[in-house]
């Protein structure tokens, strides 16, 4: 009976260009959360702005009512708008909320699971965010391309 011994694979030693990408590899996941947070406020001052602008569209200011405003279609359309841009500035403001996340500092595992945990978390509601501001963006197109047909 002769034991099965294991098999040993012959290695190369890693290229200055593969460390460099592992390294610049680690370093994207650790910068991750920082991103993700920063898109986050991009799209809540893009939303503020938009917002702005979409209310100033809608706003009631004359008497008699702007042509436009008398519209069918286009209250509907500001309505939905304005509920899809809020919409994305709630998912992308609980992006950057603070919370606390718990993880031993002595335990790695843990750790990495946190890690992960934020990460997912982030990318879920800047998800959300950017749907919700790109459904507002078409319904705020609808609103302006309505507003001109109907000036």
């Amino acid at each position: 009976m002769s034991e099965e011994r294991p098999k040993i694979y012959p290695g190369t030693p890693e290229t200055a260009r593969e460390l460099a990408l592992r390294q610049w590899w680690a370093e994207q996941e650790l910068k991750s959360p920082a991103n993700l947070e920063a898109a986050a406020r991009q799209i809540i001052t893009l939303v503020t702005s938009l917002l702005g602008l979409l209310l100033a569209i809608l706003a009631v200011a004359e008497d008699p009512l702007p042509a436009y405003l008398a519209s069918g279609g286009l209250r509907p359309a500001g309505g939905l708008a304005i509920l899809a841009l809020l919409g994305a500035l709630w998912a992308a403001l609980i992006a950057v909320w603070p919370r606390r996340y718990a993880a031993a500092p002595d335990l790695p595992q843990q750790q990495a699971a946190a890690f992960q945990t934020i990460v997912r978390f982030k990318s879920r509601c800047l998800a959300a965010a950017l749907t919700l501001f790109g459904l507002g963006l078409l319904l705020l197109a609808v609103v302006l391309l309505l507003a001109l047909l109907l000036a």
